[in-house]
């Protein structure tokens, strides 16, 4: 069962992490974009999908990730007999908790990767997919010289929302 709930998550980090390459507008030739955009080109490409933005932020993806979450959660509810209150809101937690997990890493992985001058290219392109959530809060804390705080704020933040939905979504966070 968690091996299954696991290659879900995939699925949806995997669409979810589309949606932040072509919102923010990342390096396209970037071999890390171009495997992510091949991934995902079969379910995004459909004329539905491909329509569906709000100004500059293509929301297909995050459409696809909570598609993918229903039908497996659905799936998974009717075999194990589960009340549809239950697999119907870890559906919609599910999308919420990869993508804060999913945050955590691309800041992390930034932070990482600017230390070293041999993953400038990848630093670069974590900038870029973060750079929209970043961007305010270095407008109200700018770095320090060469240090900056903006991504430590950000990881506290996330640590703050996930003990928040932990302390109201108990049982249904725990199982995701």
């Amino acid at each position: 069962m968690n091996l299954l709930i696991i290659i879900a998550e995939a699925f949806v980090m995997l669409f979810e992490l589309r949606f932040l390459l072509q919102s923010s507008s990342a390096d396209y030739y970037h071999p890390f974009t171009q495997a992510v955009l091949r991934l995902t080109n079969p379910l995004i490409n459909l004329p539905v999908v491909r329509s569906l933005h709000i100004k500059n932020y293509y929301i297909g993806g995050l459409a696809i990730a909570f598609i993918i979450s229903f039908a497996f959660w659905i799936a998974i509810g009717l075999y194990l007999n589960l009340w549809a209150s239950f697999y119907l809101l870890v559906a919609i937690l599910m999308p919420i908790k990869v993508f804060g997990y999913l945050l955590f890493m691309l800041l992390i992985v930034q932070a990482r990767t600017s230390w070293l001058p041999s993953t400038r290219s990848i630093s670069y392109l974590m900038y870029q997919i973060t750079a929209p959530i970043v961007a305010p809060v270095q407008r109200i804390i700018p770095p320090i010289g060469m240090i900056d705080i903006s991504l430590m704020i950000i990881l506290i933040v996330l640590y703050a929302i996930n003990g928040l939905f932990y302390n109201i979504f108990t049982l249904s966070w725990i199982i995701i």
